[in-house]
């Protein structure tokens, strides 16, 4: 019973040995060491390469940790640029509109001033053939302006006798109105007495 357990136990050592070997010539030929270097030189290289691989992973970590601050001042940065561009797409929308209003307030009043200039030319007219009537008259001969006055003068004397005999016509008829009124007081008094004799 002993034998076998022996056996077991040297083929495990064996396959042990075996391994460690296997091992030590893959970690000799990854560092780049020479297959017959002694443990002492595998371990000092073994620490070097754990070192520098904590170094690089320090390394990593700083430079993730630079990348994640540089993620966020663009990001930052980003949004800065978008509420930007936000404030200059409604300012740009804002001067549209004004423009806008601004174009349509110069279009009325073109039309307001065309309007105006309409009016004003019309007037000028007017004003231009009242002259150019006084002028004519102005420059009438003598007897036709004495004519002209006369005529002026007749018709102001048939005003003054029509507005005469309106306010004669005016006057009999006011008369005329006060007599009805008397009369109607009359009959209304003298209707109102034989009502009284009868109440008596």
């Amino acid at each position: 019973m002993a034998a076998p357990d022996t056996d077991v136990q040297l083929k495990v050592w064996k396959e042990l040995a075996i391994s460690k070997q296997v091992l030590m010539n893959a970690a000799t030929a990854a560092l780049k060491l020479d297959k017959e270097c002694s443990q002492e030189e595998l371990k000092q290289a073994l620490e070097t390469t754990i070192s520098r691989a904590a170094e690089a992973e320090a390394e990593i970590n700083k430079i993730q940790e630079q990348a994640s601050l540089d993620i966020v001042a663009v990001e930052k940065k980003l949004a800065e640029s978008q509420k930007a561009l936000s404030e200059v797409e409604a300012s740009l929308a804002e001067a549209q509109e004004n423009q806008q209003k601004l174009e349509q307030k110069l279009t009325n009043e073109r039309a307001n001033n065309e309007r105006q200039q309409k009016k004003l030319k019309e007037s000028l007219a007017e004003k231009e053939r009242a002259i150019k009537a006084i002028t004519t008259t102005l420059s009438d001969k003598p007897e036709n302006v004495v004519k002209k006055l006369k005529t002026l003068k007749k018709q102001k004397m048939d005003e003054s006798d029509a507005r005469k005999k309106a306010e004669q016509a005016l006057s009999v008829l006011r008369k005329e109105k006060q007599q009805l009124e008397q009369e109607l007081k009359a009959v209304q008094t003298a209707e109102d007495k034989p009502e009284e004799v009868k109440a008596a």
